[in-house]
């Protein structure tokens, strides 16, 4: 059975966390388009009805147009928010997949050096003449 290696799970958990966040940001981006099309309609549906509607009827509409068009803008802040959040978390994962890629690419360094090292050794030993035991 082989060793477990840290650092590769590690790497696996931060790649996964960073693929999670950026499903989050796609969701937080399309929930987003969504709530401003929504207000966008709620704008657009009062300054149709202002000229088409009696003047009395657009009173007696206008009120819920007014308070769908601020349910609409409020939803709209909310998921403009949340993509904010979105976005730092997309980052933050990035990051941190970044460091550990950084800390795999040092340790493979480090052991290249080593292994360098320890071949120079061998190498230096070969190249001393051989004396044989005195007797």
């Amino acid at each position: 059975m082989p060793a477990s290696d840290p650092l590769r799970a590690l790497r696996l958990l931060r790649r996964i966390e960073l693929e999670a966040a950026r499903r989050g940001l796609g969701e937080a981006l399309t929930a987003e388009a969504r709530a401003a099309e929504a207000c966008r309609q709620a704008m657009e549906a009062q300054t149709a009805e202002a000229g088409s509607a009696s003047p009395a009827d657009y009173a007696a509409w206008l009120p819920a147009a007014r308070a769908a068009a601020a349910q609409t803008a409020a939803l709209h802040v909310v998921t403009a928010t949340t993509l904010g959040a979105r976005r730092a978390a997309v980052a933050e994962a990035s990051r941190a997949e970044q460091v550990v890629a950084e800390e795999t690419a040092a340790r493979q360094r480090r052991q290249r050096q080593e292994r360098q090292a320890r071949n120079q050794a061998l190498l230096e030993d070969l190249a001393r003449p051989f004396r044989p035991p005195r007797a």
